[in-house]
């Protein structure tokens, strides 16, 4: 799977998750991030649904924690306010203060190649969407040294008042209301991961076909 990656392939879309990769974050290296990221999604959706932990954000982030991501807590702002700014530029200023140029250069380099596929986009808000509620994460992913991998891990949720499903790149008032957002920097333990971890994430992760895993190209 991993020689299938496409060279033209700057990042994935995995459900409500934007995963720019740099360039030197190998396909292995990028597989096995995907599994996280699935794996995550998936543990966090179910408890969800089955009334274990309501709120889904947390506990993500928490299963992303115990399989080797290293992390401090992050700023949240819950101050409802109205969305009047473009939804992708608040996420790229974000992520260009708490992360490194190199970070932000990918993510833009992965924003450009979405936005040039209007069906992709709608394809990718539809899974950000549930109700008038919408959420979504954006995470730049860089390989500093080794096995370690640098992650900034932002996230919105987004209150809609109309049921418009374009939001992403749509400018003006947008009549949505900004519920939350976070920005971190993570450090992810491949190696880590690999050797204690792997074996059971991928045969969770290999129920999951009806997960959505789209590829995001320039």
């Amino acid at each position: 799977m991993t020689d299938q990656i496409s060279a033209m392939a700057c990042g994935k879309a995995v459900e409500s998750s934007l995963l720019p990769f740099a360039g030197n974050v190998d396909g292995e290296a990028r597989e096995d991030i995907l599994l996280v990221i699935r794996f995550a999604h998936a543990a966090a959706t179910q408890e969800q649904a089955e009334g274990l932990n309501p709120h889904w954000f947390n506990n993500y982030r928490r299963k992303l924690s115990f399989l080797g991501w290293d992390a401090t807590p992050p700023p949240v702002f819950q101050r409802p306010v109205a969305l009047r700014r473009q939804v992708i530029d608040m996420a790229l200023q974000q992520i260009g203060q708490v992360g490194s140029p190199e970070h932000l250069k990918e993510t833009e380099r992965f924003v450009r190649g979405l936005q040039r596929d209007h069906e992709l986009i709608k394809r990718v808000e539809t899974r950000m969407r549930e109700s008038n509620t919408i959420q979504f994460q954006l995470m730049p992913c860089v390989r500093r040294s080794g096995d370690y991998y640098e992650m900034v891990l932002y996230q919105m949720q987004l209150l809609a008042l109309e049921t418009s499903k374009n939001f992403l790149f749509v400018k003006g008032d947008l009549a949505m209301t900004l519920m939350g957002q976070s920005a971190e920097l993570i450090r992810f333990n491949l190696r880590l991961f690999r050797d204690q971890y792997k074996q059971k994430v991928q045969s969770r992760v290999a129920s999951l076909a009806h997960q959505q895993i789209l590829d995001i190209e320039l």
